[in-house]
């Protein structure tokens, strides 16, 4: 079907800061064009380790902060696909609330 997506959430743009831990590496990125769903994040940062482990955090009303697994990292592309593990029920429940705050403030779904 044109036009269809098979992410399995729909993804907001992000405008906070993300901290990104790979080993004893903290990366922070920001930039308009980063997004968040439910099950994951893109970033505007190429080049990070495909597989590896990763902590997350985005400070918003509430601090989201999770572990993931960077799927999807080209060196030469804008960016990274980062998959969530399962969250916490705290954790979902500040994503929510990040994705809320999001969308109240204008912020475009993709």
């Amino acid at each position: 079907m044109e036009g269809s997506s098979t992410r399995a959430f729909p993804r907001t743009l992000l405008d906070k800061p993300i901290e990104l831990q790979i080993g004893g590496d903290t990366i922070r990125v920001h930039h308009p064009a980063n997004n968040v769903s439910v099950g994951g994040l893109f970033v505007r940062h190429a080049g990070l380790p495909k597989g590896a482990s990763v902590r997350v955090r985005i400070v918003g009303r509430l601090v989201f902060e999770a572990h993931g697994r960077i799927r999807d990292s080209r060196p030469h592309e804008e960016g990274t696909g980062i998959s969530f593990t399962p969250l916490t029920e705290r954790n979902l429940e500040a994503l929510y609330d990040l994705i809320e705050d999001l969308t109240l403030r204008g912020l475009p779904s993709m």
